[in-house]
């Protein structure tokens, strides 16, 4: 059976009040049981006294007023950032900056100074146009410069210096002269020490050059990329050039591959200048030596390399269309450079020891002996004859004319060709060819007259010099007035004529 339970089930009214009574009261641990007047009973509880010290809110209290104090002077120290970096650059922006800035400048290039539409922020310094000027007997003349935008460094900004990582310029000229002896380098005395305007790195993506007159320059360079190194492991500062339309006064127009220049005091020293034919981007010429622009007695060369360039890109358009062909320089002694003396009437020599490109060949055509032996000849090669690697020359221009000399062309079995010939200014042609054909050649002709034109076998050739007049664009030679005044004589074993019969002599055109 199960354990009756210890508490009764039903409790009275008088029982339940008497329990919550002494159930209240027996709870109460800080309190005290008294009765009022009215009767009733209460509990009276201790009054807790605050304590004096409370380590926890004062260790909150103290973060607290830490945390007002740092950001009271973060604040007063970005507000002292702020009017420092406002103040500098109202400053930076104000016409005594902006004079000290041009001092600078003229103190660092030694030219006179033009300086528009300069303004500054606290990331880059910026200009409308900058121009810089210099005395007579410096190579600089004017250096004209557009849209100038600086990344600079703050210290820019307390006005000792200006300095920076890169200065970009969209657009600029470069005048060059042939600089006058006696006269001044600098406008301003070279400074000491370091440059009041020092940059890592100029870099034009339009740069323009010009040397001598602008109305008849002697080299003009236009849309090439130009970027100025100052600081260089090897101490020179270098400037690199990219791309562009080269003209040189007298020479057919060329294309700028790439050049690295070293200014090394008063000299250029050209590491490297490579060209390409206007029309054919294949081929090289290559340039590379030491200029003294401020030596005028002594003669400036530079060495010289081609590689597969085109021949019209030396000799012009209008000889090209005579010659034509990609050549090679070849390295013989005397030869392959260009020497000029830095004065205001030089005259350049450039001389090229050259034979054809390994994969090309030299052509000849135009000229009216050609189209004389293609006809007597019967064989359409000898209108526009070519020679492979054996032939050579030499190219020479100087004084304008343009020389093709110590010519040697070859085509085994068919015809050699050596001489000289040459175009003036004006175009007109002079020279003396001889022109060589094989035995076996003449004889294919059956032609008397032909066969006592030409002259005894020498080196497996029997030879006729000619002479060639004329223009480039018309050229002339005296092969037919030799021809038609030849003694006809007959040819050595030649095997008697054949015997025509009645119908052929009758049926003959008269």
């Amino acid at each position: 059976m199960p354990t009756p339970p210890s508490e009764p089930e039903k409790y009275s009214v008088d029982e339940i009040l008497a329990r919550l009574k002494s159930t209240s009261l027996e709870t109460s641990q800080d309190g005290e049981q008294v009765t009022r007047a009215d009767g009733s009973q209460a509990i009276r509880t201790r009054q807790r006294k605050r304590r004096s010290s409370q380590p926890r809110k004062a260790k909150q209290q103290r973060t607290r007023l830490a945390r007002i104090v740092q950001v009271s002077l973060a604040l007063i120290l970005i507000l002292l950032i702020a009017l420092t970096l406002g103040g500098a650059v109202i400053y930076a922006n104000s016409k005594p900056f902006r004079d000290e800035l041009v001092r600078h400048i003229a103190q660092a290039s030694g030219a006179t100074t033009e300086l528009q539409e300069f303004r500054m922020n606290p990331q880059t310094a910026n200009a409308a146009r900058l121009s810089l000027t210099w005395p007579e007997g410096n190579v600089l003349k004017n250096l004209t410069l557009h849209d100038l935008s600086a990344e600079i460094f703050p210290s820019s900004f307390w006005g000792t210096s200006m300095s920076g990582e890169e200065i970009t310029i969209p657009e600029g000229s470069l005048e060059l002269r042939i600089p006058q002896l006696g006269q001044s380098l600098r406008h301003t005395p070279e400074p000491q020490g370091p440059l009041p305007v020092q940059f890592n790195r100029y870099r034009i993506p339009k740069f323009n050059l010009t040397l001598g007159d602008p109305k008849q320059p002697l080299v003009q360079l236009f849309k090439s990329e130009a970027s100025l190194n100052p600081f260089t492991v090897n101490g020179y500062p270098q400037m690199s050039l990219y791309r562009g339309e080269l003209t040189i006064m007298g020479w057919p127009k060329l294309r700028l591959n790439r050049a690295l220049i070293e200014f090394r005091g008063p000299e250029i020293h050209l590491v490297s200048l490579r060209v390409s034919h206007e029309a054919d981007k294949g081929g090289i010429f290559e340039f590379s030596g030491t200029i003294y622009p401020y030596q005028a007695e002594r003669t400036s060369t530079l060495d010289l390399v081609l590689d597969s360039f085109d021949l019209s890109g030396l000799v012009g358009p209008t000889l090209g269309n005579l010659f034509s062909g990609k050549i090679n320089s070849q390295p013989l002694t005397q030869s392959n450079f260009l020497s000029f003396l830095p004065t205001e009437h030089s005259t350049p020599t450039l001389d090229i020891a050259f034979q054809p490109s390994p994969i090309s060949r030299i052509q000849l055509q135009g000229f009216p002996f050609l189209f004389s032996l293609k006809q007597i000849l019967a064989d359409t090669w000898f209108l526009t004859p070519s020679f492979d690697h054996h032939a050579s020359g030499k190219f020479h221009r100087e004084h304008g004319i343009v020389t093709l000399r110590d010519l040697n062309f070859e085509s085994k079995s068919q015809m050699a060709l050596r001489g000289e010939i040459s175009m003036a200014p004006d175009q007109s042609l002079s020279g003396n060819l001889q022109i060589g054909l094989t035995e076996a050649k003449l004889a294919t002709a059956n032609n008397l007259r032909l066969n006592s034109l030409f002259g005894p076998l020498t080196a497996g050739y029997r030879w006729l010099p000619l002479k060639i007049t004329g223009s480039a664009t018309n050229p002339h030679d005296n092969f037919r007035e030799l021809l038609a005044t030849a003694k006809i004589a007959p040819l050595e074993n030649a095997p008697p004529p054949a015997q025509t019969s009645i119908f052929e002599q009758l049926t003959q055109p008269k």
